[in-house]
């Protein structure tokens, strides 16, 4: 069984900070990611994603936006070669691919068993997000089946969505831009839906 000091779990934003402060800091550690560092910016985001804040305020310890264009927003491709690029400046170690089964501890250490083999350490940081999963209202599980449900995770562009109008749930950052997104493209008011076979949610 491998050990290590420090075992961190998810390759995003907070995980690759906390590798930095400790490499910085000369402590043994170990940084596990189920896909690619910033999985998430490449294959949970939609397709017109952009930062809501501008390059320039894009900044993570020892590391900052040095671009042409600080007054712009990033798009999430731009998003996942930033932490590519952060995480090669201080050559994160970083294993990919490998997805965590289960954190367990002996008494003495904590157990981490991934599907790469099992871990011993003394410490486990758990950088995974906090909404990573996402929040779906009891009666999403009650709406007929010919009416089309989606998580933004799934979502990339209206184009890929079946024709019809659309009901955004949610008034976050996220369903305030998918419903003008979606609005633009020349779906139906979500006031003007009436949950018609053709029709389709997006959970928020």
């Amino acid at each position: 069984m491998r050990t290590v000091n420090t075992l961190i779990l998810g390759g995003g934003q907070a995980g690759l900070a906390v590798s930095r402060c400790l490499t910085e800091l000369g402590r043994d550690h170990l940084v596990v990611e189920r896909g690619r560092v910033a999985e998430r910016w490449r294959s949970e985001r939609w397709d017109s994603l952009r930062l809501l804040t501008p390059n320039w305020m894009t900044r993570l310890p020892g590391f900052r936006y040095h671009g042409p264009d600080p007054g712009e927003f990033m798009t999430a491709r731009e998003v996942a070669g930033f932490f590519d690029r952060y995480a090669a400046s201080f050559d994160a170690p970083v294993r990919e691919n490998t997805s965590v089964r289960r954190v367990t501890h002996d008494g003495q250490q904590f157990v981490v068993d991934t599907d790469d083999g099992a871990y011993r350490c003394d410490n486990v940081v758990i950088a995974t997000g906090w909404c990573d999963r996402p929040a779906l209202p009891d009666v999403a599980r009650h709406l007929s089946t010919g009416i089309h449900q989606v998580v933004p995770g799934k979502y990339r562009a209206p184009a890929d969505r079946p024709s019809g109008g659309v009901l955004v749930v949610g008034a976050s950052a996220t369903g305030v831009q998918l419903a003008d997104e979606l609005r633009a493209s020349g779906r139906r008011y979500a006031s003007r839906l009436n949950f018609a076979p053709d029709s389709h949610v997006l959970l928020n």
